[in-house]
C-alpha cells in the first residue's frame, strides 16, 4: 500500500469517528416529521369519541331569542389518572376548533358553533381536594346563547380539561352533543264571555259564538251589547308582558269560507253594528293567558233582518312598531267569529 492510500484511509477514519454520530443524528432528526394536528387529536382520543347527549330549548319572538334552558343533561365525572396530591381545579374550555376535526375523524357533519352558544356548567371550574380522584360536582354543557342556532338541530360541543397542580386529567376532551329546538311565540284567541245560555266554542278552528237573539215585547232583538275575548300565548315568554292587537274582519272572503266551512248561508254583518271597543290585550310574563281581554261591541239591532244568519270576525294581528307584540299564529285559530240570528 503507498504512503498516499494510507493517508487517506486514516483521515477518513479520523472523521467518522469524530463525526459519525452526529451525521447518524442529522440523518435521524431529517426522517422525523411532527404529526400533524389532526394526527395528534386522534392520538389523544384514542378510542374515546362518544357523546352524552342533552336537550335545550329557546323561544323566538320577532327574530330575538330568549329563555335559553338545558332540558336535559348527561353529568360526565371530571377525574385525574391518580389521587390528588393537593387541591387541584380543573378548567373547562369549550374548543370549537375541534368540530372540524371531529368532523373529518368520525366522518360526520356537524355545524359550527359560536364560543358563547354554550357554557360548561358551574363556570367551568372544578375542584378536586387533596387525595381524591374525582371532583363533586360533574360536568356538563349548558345551553347560553341560541340566537345563532337553527330549531331542531343536534349541536356538536367539544370540550377540553386542563388541570393546575400538574395533575394528569383522566380524560382530557369530552364530547357533547345538544338538540337545541327553538319555540317561536305566537297568540291565539282563546274563549271569551258568554250571552244568555250561549258560550264560545271551537269551530272550524276558530273561537265561535253562534248567538240565536229573540225579540222584546216592542219587537227589538235581544242581543249582547259587548263580549271580551281571551288571548292566549303558544309558550311563555319570560323576558316581559307580550302585547296582542286586533281588528275587526267582515271581508268576503272570511264570508264565504266560512259558509262553506258550515254548510250555511252567511251575511256579513251590517255597517254600525259592530266597533272593537278594547283592540289590544297584555299576556304577563311566564304566563300563557292574558290578564285583560279583548272587546267587541254590538249596537243597533234594528239593521238585522230577521231570519238570516249574520257573520263578523276578530282577528289578531301584529303591529310592526311593538317589539313585544306577538304574532297571531297561522290559521283560523286567530280569529273570534260571532253570529247573529234574530228569530222572526
Amino acid at each position: 500500500m503507498s504512503d498516499n492510500k494510507f493517508y487517506l484511509i486514516k483521515i477518513q477514519h479520523v472523521f467518522m469517528k469524530r463525526y459519525g454520530v452526529a451525521i447518524l443524528l442529522l440523518i435521524l432528526v431529517s426522517c422525523t416529521k411532527k404529526d400533524d394536528a389532526l394526527t395528534e387529536l386522534a392520538r389523544e382520543l384514542g378510542s374515546y369519541k362518544y357523546s352524552y347527549i342533552e336537550t335545550g330549548n329557546a323561544i323566538i319572538l320577532n327574530g330575538v331569542t330568549s329563555g335559553e334552558k338545558t332540558l336535559t343533561y348527561r353529568g360526565f365525572p371530571v377525574s385525574l389518572t391518580g389521587k390528588a396530591s393537593g387541591e387541584t381545579v380543573v378548567t373547562a374550555t369549550i374548543d370549537t376548533s375541534l368540530i372540524a376535526s371531529y368532523n373529518t375523524l368520525y366522518n360526520e357533519t356537524n355545524p359550527s358553533i359560536s364560543a358563547t352558544a354554550f357554557l360548561p356548567s358551574f363556570n367551568g371550574s372544578y375542584r378536586i381536594a387533596a387525595g381524591e380522584i374525582t371532583a363533586t360536582d360533574s360536568l356538563y354543557i349548558t345551553l347560553n346563547d341560541a340566537s345563532k342556532l337553527k330549531d331542531s338541530t343536534l349541536y356538536l360541543v367539544p370540550v377540553r380539561l386542563t388541570a393546575n397542580n400538574g395533575g394528569q386529567i383522566s380524560t382530557s376532551i369530552v364530547f357533547f352533543k345538544m338538540m337545541v329546538t327553538i319555540s317561536p311565540v305566537n297568540l291565539y284567541i282563546n274563549g271569551g264571555s258568554s250571552f244568555g245560555y250561549s258560550y264560545p266554542y271551537a269551530r272550524n278552528g276558530s273561537q265561535y259564538w253562534g248567538l240565536y237573539l229573540s225579540k222584546d215585547a216592542s219587537g227589538q232583538p235581544i242581543g249582547p251589547a259587548s263580549l271580551n275575548i281571551s288571548v292566549a300565548a303558544g309558550v311563555s315568554y319570560p323576558s316581559d308582558e307580550l302585547h296582542a292587537y286586533a281588528v275587526t274582519d267582515v271581508s268576503d272572503s272570511l264570508i264565504t269560507a266560512f259558509s262553506a266551512a258550515a254548510y250555511t248561508t252567511y251575511e256579513r254583518f251590517p255597517e254600525g253594528t259592530y266597533a272593537i271597543t278594547k283592540s289590544s290585550a297584555t299576556v304577563a310574563p311566564n304566563t300563557l293567558y292574558s290578564k285583560d281581554s279583548l272587546t267587541v261591541s254590538f249596537s243597533n239591532y234594528s239593521a238585522f233582518k230577521p231570519g238570516t244568519f249574520y257573520l263578523m270576525g276578530v282577528k289578531l294581528v301584529t303591529d310592526s312598531n311593538d317589539p313585544l307584540s306577538a304574532p297571531a299564529r297561522k290559521g283560523v285559530t286567530s280569529y273570534a267569529l260571532f253570529s247573529f240570528y234574530i228569530f222572526q
